[in-house]
């Protein structure tokens, strides 16, 4: 008696499959072995914000360069802070600040900061529905009906945040 297969057709796929597994699942080789255990670090965080300033307040493209350039204004603060405060934690540990050895500009937090445009990325004016309110006769507020009204919106400061991590030296 022979043995059948209750798919034949996807027999190939599923070794396919499984060998794809096997290589990803597998353990990549080190080139990079560290003698001596891991590498003391000091991490600082920076924080600067700038105030847009848009020429003309209706217009989209001049808000975005107004982000753009306290965008521009505050990163250099932010790296600057950041240098400040490790070389005070370096001073108070006891320790000299080595080598910068990475920058981050990601977020701590997503809800610190304008993180994205009102309306999309880089869209700072577009359409939004309003509520028409009038006073009945009770003299309660009612909807009666809505409207579509173009609006563009300032952000009244631009936060950027980095995080410097460096080695210790010595």
């Amino acid at each position: 008696m022979t043995s059948t297969s209750l798919i034949p057709s996807r027999a190939p796929a599923l070794a396919a499959a499984a060998a794809l597994a096997c290589g990803l699942l597998a353990a990549p080789a080190r080139a990079d072995v560290s003698v001596g255990g891991p590498q003391r670090t000091i991490v600082a965080l920076g924080v600067a914000s700038a105030k847009v300033t848009a020429q003309d307040r209706k217009s989209n493209d001049s808000i975005k360069a107004a982000v753009d350039a306290a965008e521009a204004q505050a990163l250099p603060d932010a790296i600057t802070e950041g240098h400040e405060y490790a070389q005070k934690l370096a001073s108070a540990a006891g320790v000299t600040l080595g080598d910068l050895l990475t920058v981050s500009n990601a977020p701590a937090s997503p809800y610190f900061g304008y993180q994205f445009a009102p309306f999309g990325v880089d869209q700072f004016c577009g359409d939004r529905r309003v509520a028409i309110f009038r006073r009945g006769p009770d003299g309660r507020r009612r909807v009666v009906g809505r409207r579509t009204r173009h609006v563009c919106i300032v952000p009244p400061r631009i936060v950027q945040q980095v995080t410097l991590t460096y080695a210790i030296a010595g």
